[in-house]
C-alpha cells in the first residue's frame, strides 16, 4: 500500500511542480488578477444606471416602502412625509418623494445625479445608479405619479459583496475558474523547466553524469531554454574531466600493481638467501608493500564504484545478518586491545538488487573506523531499524571516541581526508569512509556523520528497501571533490 503511494506521488510530482516557487507564482498572478477583475467589476456598477429585479432585496422592498410613503403624503400631507422620512429605520438613507414633474414634494434640492435616475424610473420599475442611489416610480390610487429617490449610504465592502454576488454571481463563478485555470498554467509554464533543471542537478550530484535537462526545456525560446544550455554544457565538460581523472587513476593503479608483484616475489627470495640479521629490514620492507597493495587495492575499488561499476553478484540482501557477520568478525578483533561491538537489529531488513561485497566493504570501514577511534573500555554500538513510512533500512554506529570538528564532518568522505588524533599515530589511508560513501551511493543510500554529547560521533546510513523507490532527495558527494587526490592538511579515516 506504501509502495503504491509512493509512486503515485512521485507521478504527481513529475508531472506538476507543487514546490513554493510554483506555488508563490500561482498565488501571485491569482490574487493579482481577481484584484484586477473585481475593481473592474465594481467600477462597472458603481457608474453605470441599471434595472433591478427580484430576487434582489431592493426590488421586492421598493413597491412597499413607495406605496407607504405615497400613502403618507397623500393622507397627512407634506408634514406627515416629513416625519416618515426621519424615522429611526431610515437613518443609513435619505428619502425623497418626487411627483410627476420631478419635484420634491418638500422642496427640497436635487442633485443631478438623482435626477438622472428619477428620469430613467418607469412605472412600477426599480433602477440604481451603483450602488448609491435608487428610484422607484408607481402611480397611486388616485391617478397621480410619483418616484420615490433613495439615497444610500454602505460600506465600500457591502457594494463589493453586492456587486460580485447579486446579479453578476453565474459570472463571478466563471470568472474564478477561467482565472484560476489560466494562472494554474502560467505558473506551470515557468515552474516546470526551473523544477526539471532541478532535478537533473541533484542527479548529477549524486554522480549520474550523464543526466542531462530534458530537451522540451531546451526548445523552449526563453531565458530557462538558455539556462538549460548552459547547464548541459557544464556537465559535459565536467563529465570529460572526471572520466580523465579516472582513466589516470585507474592506469596508474594497474601499472603499479606489476612492480608490487615482483617486489614481493624478490622479498619472498630474500628471505631464504639473506641472513637472519636482515629479517627485520625485510618485515618492514614486507609492511611497507602490503600497504602500498592494500592502498592501490583501495584505489581501484574506488574507481570502480564512482564509475556505477559494482560486482557483478547483485542478489536481495539480509542486511540483519550481513552487519552481524561484519560486527562479529571487528569484536574478534578488538579483543586485545580492550574495546568491543554490539549490535542491535530492531526490525528485519532485505536490501533488494545489491551488491553484497560492496554493502559488506561499507559496513566493515565505518565500524573499524569506529573502533579505531573509541576510547579504550568502550563498546561501539551498531543499530540497525527501519523507516516503514520512508521505506529506508538506517543503520548507526556510535561510537565513543574525540569526535570530529563540525566543518569537518562532511569532509571525512573525501578521499585521503585524515585528521589527526592525540596519542595516535596517523595511520590509515584516509579512503575507507571514502568507499563506505561510494558504495552507499551505489545502492541508492545517504551518509552522513554527527558529533554526540559529550564525547563520541555517530554515522548514519540510510539505504532503500526497494531500490526501485529510491528518490532523488538526497545530498550525495560530489563526484569531483571524490576525485580530489591531493591529501588535504588533515583527516580522520
Amino acid at each position: 500500500m506504501l509502495h503504491h503511494r509512493h509512486n503515485r506521488l512521485g507521478w504527481l510530482k513529475a508531472r506538476v511542480p507543487m514546490y513554493r516557487l510554483f506555488i508563490t507564482i500561482f498565488l501571485w498572478f491569482w490574487i493579482a488578477a481577481w484584484g484586477i477583475f473585481a475593481t473592474v467589476f465594481l467600477i462597472n456598477d458603481l457608474k453605470g444606471i441599471r434595472q433591478v429585479s427580484a430576487p434582489s432585496m431592493y426590488a421586492t422592498i421598493a413597491p412597499i416602502l413607495a406605496a407607504e410613503a405615497v400613502r403618507t403624503y397623500e393622507v397627512g400631507g407634506a408634514e406627515a412625509f416629513d416625519r416618515f422620512s426621519q424615522r429611526d429605520g431610515y437613518q443609513n438613507r435619505r428619502i425623497f418623494l418626487l411627483d410627476g414633474f420631478y419635484k420634491d414634494v418638500l422642496g427640497a434640492s436635487l442633485t443631478n445625479e438623482g435626477l438622472s435616475v428619477a428620469r430613467a424610473a418607469r412605472n412600477d420599475q426599480l433602477v440604481m445608479l451603483g450602488n448609491n442611489i435608487a428610484a422607484y416610480k408607481l402611480v397611486s390610487a388616485s391617478g397621480r405619479p410619483y418616484i420615490l429617490l433613495i439615497y444610500l449610504r454602505k460600506s465600500v465592502r457591502i457594494a463589493l459583496i453586492e456587486a460580485l454576488w447579486g446579479r453578476n454571481l453565474p459570472y463571478a463563478v466563471g470568472l474564478m475558474l477561467l482565472v484560476t485555470v489560466l494562472c494554474f498554467a502560467l505558473a506551470y509554464h515557468i515552474a516546470a523547466p526551473i523544477h526539471s533543471i532541478q532535478s537533473t542537478a541533484r542527479k548529477v550530484a549524486q554522480g549520474d553524469l550523464k543526466a542531462r535537462v530534458p530537451g522540451r526545456v531546451a526548445k523552449r525560446f526563453d531565458e530557462l531554454s538558455a539556462l538549460a544550455k548552459d547547464f548541459d554544457s557544464m556537465v559535459d565538460r565536467l563529465e570529460s574531466l572526471i572520466e580523465a581523472q579516472r582513466s589516470l587513476l585507474n592506469s596508474v593503479s594497474h601499472e603499479l600493481r606489476s612492480p608490487l608483484a615482483r617486489i614481493n616475489l624478490v622479498v619472498a627470495m630474500l628471505r631464504e638467501r639473506c641472513a637472519v640479521d636482515a629479517n627485520d629490514m625485510l618485515e618492514h620492507l614486507d609492511r611497507d608493500v602490503a600497504r602500498i597493495d592494500l592502498l592501490i587495492g583501495q584505489l581501484l575499488a574506488l574507481s570502480r564504484m564512482e564509475s556505477g561499476l559494482s560486482s557483478t553478484e547483485r542478489e536481495d540482501v539480509d542486511l540483519v545478518q550481513l552487519v552481524e557477520w561484519t560486527v562479529a568478525d571487528c569484536n574478534f578483533e578488538t579483543e586485545a586491545s580492550d574495546k568491543s561491538v554490539s549490535f542491535s537489529a530492531r526490525a528485519e531488513c532485505s536490501i533488494k538488487n545489491a551488491d553484497p561485497h560492496a554493502l559488506r566493504s561499507a559496513c566493515e570501514n565505518v565500524i573499524r573506523n569506529a573502533v579505531r577511534f573509541t576510547q579504550s573500555g568502550t563498546n561501539v554500538e551498531v543499530v540497525l531499524d527501519r523507516d516503514k513510512l520512508e521505506l529506508l533500512a538506517i543503520l548507526t554506529i556510535r561510537d565513543y571516541g574525540p569526535g570530529v570538528p563540525e566543518a569537518a564532518l562532511s569532509a571525512i568522505f573525501q578521499p585521503f581526508y585524515r585528521i589527526e588524533v592525540e596519542g595516535q599515530s596517523p595511520d590509515g589511508n584516509g579512503l575507507g569512509l571514502t568507499i563506505a560513501a561510494e558504495a552507499i551511493r551505489l545502492h541508492g543510500g545517504t551518509i552522513t556523520a554527527s558529533n554526540l554529547r559529550p564525547t563520541g560521533l555517530e554515522v548514519t546510513i540510510r539505504l532503500p528497501i526497494d531500490l526501485g523507490t529510491a528518490r532523488d532527495e538526497t545530498d550525495p558527494l560530489d563526484p569531483a571533490q571524490l576525485l580530489e587526490l591531493s591529501p588535504p592538511t588533515k583527516h580522520r579515516a
